[in-house]
């Protein structure tokens, strides 16, 4: 059955040879029973290791039922130990997680059997081996015994025609040691059984053949009991067993066992997925909220603020190279042209946000601002519409990211003050409390023109705040520049020394300066009562304002005059020129240069704009502004190379994290291959394995975004979940987690199974 002629075993270990055996010729053949004995270090058991093919020899030639096994490669010595042997190891190598039914049956699965056969076959031996009690009993609370016996049983469920056991009764008592060799000199009958073992006289009275070993040669080989002498080994031509792969049922069944009878495992490597599965969504939600056109489909601009589709913008023909207002006449002529819809005279505020802030809520609102004398959708869903200067309406998206949405918290906002954060000022302006009396929702963006920003949020309000947002906002894209002893300065290169605040603590007229302005007067150490010189430039006009230095403000001064941002310190705003509320509105208050069309169809706003220019108007429409799909798809690419990248990361950080969970399973998955699964079906039940683990961090991950968007839908992270991720985006997540989970799997795998069995046992376990 086996002959080893002159057959030698090396190991290599940091440039040392070191011999597991050598020059060891030997025959064994079916029938016997054989004991193979020595001191610890002689080599007996690494003669074990490669006569049943779980290590390589290098030396001589070891023959199998007539066959060569010198050129096997480590597929060849599985496809041996597959038909051939049967272990039985010193450390029982049971599967502790399984039951002792689930431990027998694991050979049997491995062995492509149908559960039909596995059902009889398992509880047969399961009685042989006096287990019949303990069968659903997990192999981590058995005695060394009974875990002996459910690693015969578990060998004799292969039905192999060889039996190797290493040291089968090492680690039992006398009475257990001598039932296991009985039940083993039992099988012997018609198998060939090698047992190496310490003990000889435990074994004595039963085995055909003890061979001694020492310093890695055989010392000794004897028949015993009456045995015959050695014989040249027969060929058995229907010997081996008829070994099929594992079902794939069976593989699919034993690799989702494999995923949850680790609870700590599978609770780890479903927190790594899942932590995949809610950043992919996060990242792909985020990505688009980033880039997404701010009307939908309809593309982005990056100056307006308020792109919808049917928006025209307009501004009348220099007259001798000067820029010429709107009257009331251009206004009224404008309304009545067809298909417009409003006509919005300060173009300006189209594109300005009004910002509230209650800081007892946690509420911050914004949307742009219009008058309310435009406002047209009829009562409110809550509150009224409002009627004080400081009352406000605001006219919103369901999907708006600021305003609450459940009925208590948006009768708590309607009963509120909100302070609003004035244009190049971070502090609240608590002195003017204003208060949103009304909301009103709307389903899309075509139902208000106004709401074409992406918060799609209107704040209808009094003219009197519109006179302070219109202000602000021509400061906001107008220049400034300071004239002070004969000197020009241009503020923006020269921040704070001479930016300009409005402070009511300033009589008209005046101004307040710095000490430090003392330094650029000549011929004097004060800045008192000198001129100063503020001229404005915007797109369409100019203006001045000549004033008088009336104070030279100290820190205290300053601090009662202008409220310093948060996070600043009186020296960041040193320098600071303050002037009275009226002075500044005065450089600021024009009339309107610019007009906003808002048209009825805007399939049609190409043709409206075309009627208005005929009228003597210039202008443009805001989808000639608007991105194209082209740079959409750029767009759309930059967003999905983001995502790709996450995922490489994602794919490199968890392989490290899964990788240290998984060596948990290293003796498992060894363990199978010593059982006859060859690396594929190890592979793919590894594989298997983190695929289940995937998805069901997936649906766990669904179900906990349901719950999130369900009982927390004015989330800003809900909304744009939301609003930016579709169900198909889910299937991508999806795949690509399972595809994570499966470069994973399998580099891991190429990983556990780049060697020998003996060698990955070494190296990994």
């Amino acid at each position: 059955m086996i002959r080893l002629d002159n057959v030698s075993k090396f190991y290599y270990s940091k440039g040392v040879i070191a011999a597991g055996f050598s020059k060891v010729s030997l025959n064994f053949d079916i029938g016997e029973f054989v004991a193979i004995t020595g001191e610890s270090g002689s080599g007996k058991s690494t003669l074990l290791n490669v006569i049943s093919g779980l290590d390589t020899y290098e030396e001589g030639e070891m023959y199998v039922n007539g066959e060569e096994t010198s050129h096997y490669t480590e597929k060849d010595f599985e496809d041996y130990r597959r038909k051939y042997i049967g272990n039985i190891f010193q450390t029982f190598n049971l599967v502790n997680s399984y039951t002792v039914y689930q431990n027998i049956e694991l050979v049997m699965l491995l062995n492509g059997s149908k559960r039909s056969e596995i059902k009889p076959r398992v509880n047969a031996l399961i009685e042989q081996v006096g287990l019949t009690e303990y069968k659903n009993t997990k192999a981590s609370k058995l005695s060394g015994g009974q875990k002996q016996r459910v690693a015969i049983a578990r060998a004799l469920a292969k039905d192999t025609p060889i039996i190797i056991a290493d040291e089968p009764t090492g680690n039992l008592d006398t009475e257990s040691a001598a039932g296991i060799i009985e039940l083993l000199a039992s099988i012997a009958k018609d198998k060939l059984v090698i047992v190496v073992t310490h003990n000889f006289d435990q074994v004595a009275p039963y085995v055909t053949r003890k061979i001694k070993m020492h310093d890695g040669k055989v010392l000794e080989d004897v028949r015993m009991n009456g045995a015959a002498e050695p014989q040249e080994p027969e060929r058995y031509d229907d010997l081996a067993i008829s070994y099929k792969n594992i079902r794939p049922l069976s593989e699919l069944r034993l690799g989702i066992r494999n995923a949850f009878n680790i609870p700590v495992k599978f609770l780890l490597t479903t927190f790594v997925f899942l932590f995949i599965v809610v950043a992919l969504v996060i990242q792909l939600s985020s990505s688009r909220n980033v880039y997404s056109p701010i009307n939908g489909e309809f593309g982005f601009n990056y100056y307006f603020s308020n792109t919808n589709k049917t928006r025209l913008i307009l501004k009348k023909p220099l007259k001798d190279g000067v820029a010429q207002p709107f009257t009331a006449d251009d206004l009224k002529a404008l309304d009545g042209v067809d298909n417009v819809k409003v006509v919005v005279e300060q173009d300006l505020l189209v594109d300005s946000n009004l910002d509230f802030q209650n800081e007892e809520l946690g509420l911050y609102v914004y949307g742009a601002a219009a008058d309310i004398a435009d406002y047209a959708g009829g009562e409110p869903d809550y509150g009224r519409l409002p009627k004080a200067d400081n009352e406000v309406l605001a006219v919103s998206l369901k999907s708006s990211y600021s305003l609450p949405k459940g009925k208590k918290q948006i009768e708590s906002m309607l009963d509120s003050e909100f302070y609003r954060y004035k244009y190049g000022d971070n502090n609240l302006d608590k002195d003017h409390p204003y208060k949103i009396v009304g909301l009103k929702y709307i389903d899309n963006k075509s139902q208000d023109p106004l709401a074409g920003n992406m918060e799609g949020t209107v704040l209808y309000c009094s003219p009197a705040l519109l006179d302070d947002i219109r202000v602000e906002s021509n400061a906001r894209y107008g220049k400034m520049n300071i004239t002070f002893q004969d000197k020009t300065y241009k503020n923006e290169s020269h921040w704070p020394m001479f930016t300009v605040r409005a402070s009511d603590s300033v009589e008209p007229g005046t101004c307040w300066v710095s000490e430090d302005y003392n330094y650029l007067v000549k011929n004097t150490l004060r800045a008192m009562d000198k001129p100063l010189g503020i001229e404005i430039e915007t797109p369409y006009y100019k203006d001045s304002l000549d004033l008088t230095v009336s104070k030279i403000y100290t820190k205290q001064t300053f601090s009662d005059a202008f409220k310093i941002p948060e996070g600043m310190s009186y020296d960041d705003c040193k320098g600071i020129i303050l002037i009275n509320t009226k002075d500044l509105f005065k450089l600021y208050d024009h009339e309107s240069f610019q007009v906003s069309v808002f048209v009825e169809d805007g399939v049609k706003a190409k043709d409206t704009l075309a009627k208005i220019k005929d009228m003597g108007y210039e202008g443009v429409s805001m989808q000639d502004l608007l991105y194209s799909v082209g740079d959409m798809a750029i767009i759309n690419l930059v967003t999905k190379v983001m995502l790709v990248g996450l995922a490489v990361v994602l794919l490199v950080i968890s392989y490290f994290v899964i990788r240290i969970i998984l060596k948990s399973r290293n003796v498992y998955f060894s363990t199978i291959r010593m059982l006859g699964s060859n690396v594929s079906t190890a592979r793919w039940l590894i594989i298997i394995d983190l695929l289940t683990d995937a998805t069901i961090a997936f649906l766990v991950a669904m179900a906990g975004i349901w719950a999130y968007l369900k009982f927390f839908p004015i989330q800003e992270m809900a909304t744009v979940i939301r609003s930016f991720v579709e169900p198909s985006d889910y299937v991508v997540i999806y795949i690509v987690t399972l595809a994570i989970a499966f470069i994973i799997s399998s580099r891991y795998a190429n990983r556990l199974f780049k060697n020998s069995t003996i060698q990955t046992i070494k190296e990994e376990v």
